[in-house]
């Protein structure tokens, strides 16, 4: 897991509201995007927190888990509330391989 500071201020407030705003504009399609969310979320405590008896269960476990966050980092862009230097830093780490397991 890679934990990188963008070092990009965001106004938490700022980000709920527009959000709020989408959900009054496009209710049935955000209704969707939580309900993907809270199924990502579902799966990956599922993933997190089942044993791996091997390398072979470990290796697909890691490969789930980095499959649920590019899902639900694509669904936090339907809402709005990524970021271009977020996304840069998507980007650079798949050009090096560094999203590999």
């Amino acid at each position: 897991m890679l934990i990188t500071n963008t070092k990009v201020a965001r106004n938490t407030k700022a980000l709920v509201a527009g959000v709020s705003e989408r959900a009054v504009r496009h209710p049935s399609v955000m209704y969707t995007v939580f309900i993907a969310v809270d199924f990502i979320s579902k799966e990956l405590a599922n993933a997190t927190e089942a044993p791996a008896v091997d390398d072979i269960s470990i290796t697909r476990r890691e490969e789930m888990i980095e499959e649920l966050m590019e899902m639900n980092q694509g669904l936090l862009q339907c809402m709005g509330v990524s970021h271009a230097s977020i996304e840069n830093v998507l980007q650079v780490t798949a050009k090096y391989k560094l999203l590999q397991s």
